[in-house]
């Protein structure tokens, strides 16, 4: 078997080998459950309840950039900008109930870096803003009044791509791969891990959820993604691998079951080798400098694993549906959303073209889409789900 084969091969075994390796049992087979393979079409007709996100500069609903949405339990959004750290929340009618957060140096002010901001609204409608700069937690009550500050720790910098609060804790939990800066291990990290940091004190206390599959190595293009979303009971979802596979884990920890497809990974050829090569290029050629000098570097050298990963993102709604957006064979393409349940229930699947994945999820369906309009003005829309698939 040659190198890539090898690593192809590791991709398929998924997690069961981490955890195992992390002192968890092995899955037996009857907890691999096998959704359909067909899929079966939903309608995406969601209603619209408003829009916000203004051209002009005088407007409250001026974005910058919006970095992170979230609901709080009676529907409310909450908007942070990512360029002011200014967080907007906004009534059910899309009216501005009040403002809070700013840069600076005082109680409840973040860091002058732009867009290092994380935001997550918990189940006592407290909210939690992670400053990747400061290496902490900013908490807000539910009337933006600032609480405390909560250290992080650890590296001079850590880098927390997305958070999501657990219903049962006052905890949130990273959604992607946590990455620290100005930190060399003793070997390199066999795992991408998801994590869970306690906001109850004046120090997080941090332990780790799930260990998801690494891939060797770091110069290698179309890496599968390493997405998680929180179930409703404590446990989580996410994705590893180049297949179709949703690992499960209860809320005590521990991998409980793996939802499938019997749908096929596309083999990576040299057309869409050469397609995406031609692309990076273009778009290097408009950033110039030294980033662009970087990436022309790595594209000389870059591997490639064999397959474009089936999966390519992944998210869970309040009441624990979960989102997957899967791939396509086109380059720069999605394709389908699907939609299954933590206990292995196929809900069905939105059409390639029907539906961005949302941004965030709220009470009774509600959703919000982080969108750009022609004028490249950044917006928020907010819609309702019909029942059925929340």
């Amino acid at each position: 078997m040659g190198t890539m084969d090898l690593r192809i091969q590791m991709s398929r075994v998924l997690v069961v080998g981490a955890v195992c390796a992390a002192g968890v049992p092995p899955l037996s087979a009857q907890e691999v459950t096998e959704l359909p393979a067909e899929d079966r079409i939903l309608s995406a007709d969601f209603d619209v309840l408003y829009r916000v996100g203004s051209l002009l500069g005088d407007e409250w609903d001026a974005f910058g950039q919006v970095a992170d949405v979230d609901f709080d339990g009676a529907g409310n959004l909450h908007i942070l900008d990512g360029q002011t750290a200014r967080i907007s929340v906004v009534d059910l009618q899309g009216n501005l109930m009040r403002r809070f957060g700013r840069v600076g140096e005082g109680p409840g002010e973040f860091s002058g870096a732009r867009n290092v901001w994380t935001l997550a609204v918990c189940s006592d409608d407290r909210v939690a803003v992670y400053d990747a700069w400061r290496r902490a937690f900013v908490l807000f009550g539910p009337d933006g009044e600032f609480e405390r500050g909560i250290r992080l720790g650890g590296p001079r910098f850590v880098s927390i791509p997305g958070l999501q609060c657990e219903a049962l804790s006052q905890s949130v939990v990273s959604t992607g791969e946590v990455e620290y800066l100005g930190w060399t291990p003793l070997s390199e990290p066999s795992f991408r891990h998801v994590m869970r940091y306690g906001l109850s004190g004046d120090n997080a206390v941090i332990d780790t959820v799930a260990a998801g599959w690494k891939p060797p190595g770091s110069g290698f293009d179309f890496v599968p993604v390493f997405r998680v979303g929180v179930l409703p009971d404590g446990g989580v979802a996410f994705t590893d691998s180049s297949t179709y596979a949703i690992k499960i884990t209860g809320a005590e920890g521990g991998l409980s079951r793996i939802l499938t497809r019997p749908i096929r990974p596309a083999p990576l050829t040299d057309k869409f080798k050469a397609e995406y090569v031609e692309q990076e290029l273009e778009e290097i050629e408009s950033l110039g400098g030294p980033a662009a000098d970087f990436r022309r570097t790595q594209l000389e050298s870059i591997e490639y694993f064999d397959e474009i990963p089936l999966i390519r993102d992944l998210r869970t709604s309040r009441e624990g549906t979960i989102w997957v957006r899967r791939g396509s064979d086109e380059l720069g393409i999605d394709g389908p959303v699907d939609l299954i349940t933590a206990d292995g229930r196929y809900l069905g699947t939105f059409a390639r073209d029907a539906t961005d994945m949302p941004s965030a999820f709220g009470p009774d369906g509600l959703v919000a889409f982080v969108e750009r309009n022609n004028l490249d003005v950044p917006t928020v829309v907010v819609k309702r789900l019909p029942s059925g698939v929340w």
